[in-house]
């Protein structure tokens, strides 16, 4: 598995950057149109080979010298099938959703908290403490103080084994004399709802699941900028896309509804440059008065050329 961890230190001049270095392929960044980088979201790709992922906005327990609240992003990408690596990033996921759609900081006060803290999300937090950030940003740390290292370490640290996609952090608690709730029927084919409901929640982490196991093709993703049902991004002719919206309830309800609409692969179009815009307007402008020019000079030069 390859990983970068984008976060920042304590002091001012250590802001967010990239560790070990910058991807070069910066491909969650299509997804602008949807999403705002400085919170959390969730982005999932798989082709059924190989598999993609961008946790961002990771709430850390961390602060900078001003006392504001440092986050941490992941880019992460491997190889579809089961395995230690897989595990752990379909826990990050599940985890990331659940702290998402039930809150977060003070207002989560359940179990739901309790199982982030001490679950994947939690190891992350605890690896990427303050002495090892400062460590990243002194440069050339020694052997095992490096960022691959310290992904490793948090991936060996998680304290569990991921759940496969059905079942709610704040649910998973089996008492004596007690059995967990059914799972709800997972929706089938291209779907959206709001992240605040627990059935679509269960099913979005089923679906990042089967991703990662390479079981199925297709995207899951959780976008914090996505007020318009109309505005969605389409699923391609035989993709299986999820999407979870973290926005108001009354906009997105909490039972997954078909995407439809038109398939298209494309990613959303970039924004355009107003200067190109307006050195074509300009460029166009000046080829017409050049061409009304000519024409007064033909017509200035005709009768002369009849007299003669």
């Amino acid at each position: 598995m390859r990983a970068h961890v984008l976060t920042r230190g304590w002091r001012r001049q250590d802001d967010y950057t990239f560790f070990p270095a910058l991807p070069e392929d910066r491909w969650w960044e299509r997804y602008g149109a949807y999403a705002d980088f400085d919170y959390p979201l969730l982005l999932v790709e798989a082709d059924g080979v190989s598999w993609r992922a961008y946790l961002g906005g990771i709430t850390t327990s961390r602060e900078d010298v001003t006392g504001t609240p440092i986050r941490l992003s992941l880019v992460l990408a491997g190889d579809c099938g089961q395995g230690r690596e897989s595990d752990w990033a379909a826990r990050l996921v599940e985890e990331h959703v659940h702290v998402q759609g039930r809150g977060q900081g003070q207002d989560l006060g359940d179990e739901v908290g309790a199982a982030a803290e001490k679950g994947a999300l939690g190891a992350l937090d605890r690896v990427f403490d303050e002495a090892a950030v400062a460590t990243l940003f002194a440069g050339s740390p020694e052997p095992g103080a490096g960022a691959d290292d310290l992904i490793d370490t948090a991936i060996r640290g998680h304290g569990g084994t991921a759940v496969r996609g059905h079942t709610d952090p704040a649910d998973s608690r089996s008492p004596v004399g007690h059995s967990p709730a059914p799972s709800p029927p997972t929706p089938t084919g291209s779907w959206v709802a709001g992240i605040g409901g627990t059935e679509a929640r269960c099913a979005f982490v089923g679906h990042a699941g089967a991703l990662l196991a390479g079981t199925v093709t297709g995207r899951a993703l959780v976008l914090n900028s996505l007020h318009d049902p109309d505005a969605l991004p389409r699923p391609a002719p035989g993709e299986h896309l999820v999407v979870l919206a973290d926005a108001p309830e009354e906009r997105f309800g909490g039972t997954p509804v078909a995407i439809g609409g038109k398939a298209s692969g494309r990613p959303p179009a970039a924004p355009v440059d107003s200067r190109l815009v307006w050195a074509a307007l300009a460029a166009g402008a000046a080829v017409v008065l050049l061409r009304c020019a000519r024409r007064r000079r033909r017509r200035r030069n005709a009768p002369a050329h009849r007299n003669r």
